[in-house]
Parts: C-alpha cells; sequence; structure tokens
C-alpha cells in the first residue's frame, strides 16, 4: 500500500509586500492623533532649578497717602479743639485770688460782745445758711431796716458811707455769681460784729448813677444790735491796695461760728 503523507498548506504571498510585489512601498497615513513630544531627563520640571522670584513680587503692596496722614489729622483737630476749650474756660470762670489764712480762737473774756448770746447766734446762723444757698431773699431779710451801708474797708467798721436802700436788689447782686462762705467773725470793740467771708464775685457794684464800688473776693459784712435783734448794717469789701483786710485775717485772732 502506497502511503500518502499531508503536507501544510503554503501560505499565499502577501501582495501588498514590495518585495513580492516589486513595488515602491507605500507610505503609512500619519496618525490623525497627536503625538507627544519627547521629553529628555535634562529638560524634565524634576530637573530643572527652580527660578528666583522676580522682585516685583516680593515689593509691599502700596498704601494710600491718605491713609497714612489721618490719624495725625485726627490727633491735631483734638489737640486744637481741647486748646480751645480750655481757653473758652478760662475766661468764663475768672481767676480768683486763694483763700486767705485765717487765725481762729475761741473769744476771750470780757469781750463787748458775747458768742453765747442767742440772738448773736441765731443771726450768724441765718446769715450763714442764706450765703450758702445764695438766698438773696434770706440775706435781705437780715439786712437793717434803715439800710445798708457799702464801703470799703479801711480796717475799721466805717461810720459813714453810700446807703443802700434797696436791700433786695443789692443782695440779689452780690450773691449773683459766687459762692459765699463765712470763715470767721471778730467783735470790732464797740459793740458791732465784722463777719468775715470769702468767695464773693469779683466785679462792681452799681450803688446808684455816679456811685460804684468794687466788689471783691474778699469782703466782710458788719452786724449790729438794735433792740436785742442783730441786722445786717454793712457791705465792706478789700479794694484797698494793701488788702487790708486780707491781712487782719492772717494776723487778727477770729472766732469760728458757733455750732
Amino acid at each position: 500500500m502506497e502511503s500518502s503523507s499531508t503536507c501544510p498548506p503554503v501560505p499565499a504571498p502577501d501582495r501588498t509586500d514590495p518585495e513580492v510585489t516589486g513595488a515602491e512601498p507605500l507610505e503609512r497615513p500619519a496618525s490623525t492623533s497627536p503625538s507627544m513630544p519627547e521629553v529628555s531627563p535634562a529638560d524634565s520640571p524634576a530637573a530643572a532649578p527652580h527660578a528666583p522670584p522676580e522682585p516685583s513680587a516680593l515689593k509691599a503692596p502700596s498704601e494710600n497717602p491718605f491713609r497714612y496722614w489721618l490719624r495725625p489729622l485726627i490727633l491735631a483737630i483734638l489737640v486744637i479743639v481741647l486748646l480751645f476749650l480750655r481757653r473758652w474756660d478760662e475766661r468764663r470762670v475768672p481767676d480768683r485770688p486763694a483763700r486767705p489764712t485765717v487765725q481762729l480762737a475761741t473769744p476771750v473774756a470780757g469781750s463787748a460782745v458775747s458768742a453765747a448770746d442767742p440772738a448773736l447766734v441765731d443771726a450768724l446762723h441765718r446769715l450763714r445758711t442764706a450765703l450758702q444757698r445764695n438766698d438773696a431773699r434770706a440775706l435781705s431779710n437780715l439786712a437793717d431796716p434803715e439800710g445798708i451801708i457799702a464801703a470799703g474797708y479801711d480796717g475799721d467798721v466805717p461810720e459813714s458811707g453810700y446807703v443802700v436802700r434797696d436791700t433786695s436788689r443789692l443782695s440779689q447782686e452780690i450773691l449773683a455769681g459766687g459762692r459765699v462762705s463765712i470763715v470767721g467773725w471778730r467783735s470790732d470793740g464797740r459793740g458791732r460784729v465784722i463777719v468775715l467771708a470769702v468767695g464773693w464775685p469779683a466785679k462792681p457794684l452799681r450803688l446808684s448813677a455816679n456811685n460804684t464800688l468794687g466788689l471783691t473776693d474778699v469782703a466782710a459784712l458788719g452786724l449790729v444790735s438794735r433792740g436785742g435783734t442783730w441786722y445786717w448794717r454793712w457791705l465792706l469789701p478789700d479794694v484797698s491796695e494793701r488788702r487790708i483786710l486780707a491781712d487782719q485775717a492772717r494776723n487778727r485772732v477770729w472766732q469760728p461760728l458757733p455750732s
């Protein structure tokens, strides 16, 4: 028997192969998809050194000149306002001399006026209350029915002077603008009392059309007894150049108000 053998099939030649067909090799169409460029290790971002920042990036942002000068301008305005208010207050409130130093002591025996006189004690209390409260009516009620003698203090109670009949108007005028307080009293040796008070408003008093008397910060009120009642009889400002009343406040012995 004849033996038969099977051979594998021979593949058909590829007609697109130029070696088989003898034709020119065909160029493959360029790919339509974008190709990534090749990056060498030297050009990679990891290998590239960090570039220094530009000077413009380190420069501080500019500030508005108006905001820079706004705070000093406000402070200057406040200082000017405070100086103006201080000057206005100095003109509004006049300077007053310092309160004089007064020597206070208990009354000596044999005085012409007794500090234990109930009528005198009552008059001094009423006078102190009227002055502390700026009560012109209460002060006018203490006035002598014959009027008030207004004269500059010359060391003692004067015997004469301009007599003010309108005691109500005078009381209102001398108390307006003042903060009067009594610091002491003493006898003049002739049965009359001199009351020393401070805090009067320094201003001119128009007693009449042709008569003006200056009221000083330190002034005295003179009291006289009539029929067992003490009245306010004298208004004695310290108008002398030597300030006699202020000097006597330091060198004379005054009695405190009875409690």
